[in-house]
């Protein structure tokens, strides 16, 4: 996964370099940006964010808002004994609020906190998948939504993992991948 690790402070300190030592050791791209009065434009091309939110800034905040209206998880970390002046806790009924963690870190936890917020986040990741149909396929799956109660992706995601179960290459691949 790409990872976007983000910070207000004016310069990389230990936490910074603890952070993306933990993330390309996990087998993950990661890159740091400094956010300052005049960074770069927010960029879309990652997975992930990585926030440290221990020095409040509104440009953190904004970026935070837009990675997490792109549906992106976003882990924000602040140390332990940090008092939250800024009000970084956020409101119990924010709809995207399951994209959001936030994390209070030692020098002890800082990697098991990203390693479990990485592997509960990479398996939440769905790729979205669009195809065209023909209208006799769609008729179909209309009839399917209907007669079966069923929504036309549930549908075509458990024939596609039935096909899946059944695929003896793709089984022998799967157990050559994990050795």
């Amino acid at each position: 996964m790409k990872i976007r690790f983000i910070s207000a402070k004016q310069r990389k300190n230990k936490m910074h370099t603890s952070v993306l030592q933990a993330l390309t050791k996990l087998g993950h791209e990661a890159d740091f940006e400094i956010i300052a009065k005049k960074s770069e434009p927010y960029k879309k091309d990652f997975d992930i964010m990585v926030v440290d939110v221990e020095q409040p800034d509104t440009a953190i905040g904004c970026r935070i808002v837009l990675a997490l209206a792109d549906r992106k998880p976003v882990l924000c970390l602040y140390p332990e004994g940090y008092k939250d002046t800024g009000g970084i806790l956020p409101p119990e009924r924010e709809k995207y609020l399951k994209f959001l963690t936030i994390k209070c870190y030692n020098n002890k936890n800082l990697k098991e906190i990203i390693r479990d917020f990485l592997e509960e986040k990479g398996t939440q990741m769905h790729n979205r998948f669009n195809f065209f149909v023909s209208s006799d396929v769609s008729n179909y799956l209309d009839w399917i939504t209907f007669a079966r109660q069923q929504a036309r992706a549930d549908f075509i995601r458990r024939l596609i993992r039935d096909e899946m179960a059944e695929d003896k290459q793709y089984v022998n691949y799967l157990k050559s991948k994990k050795k």
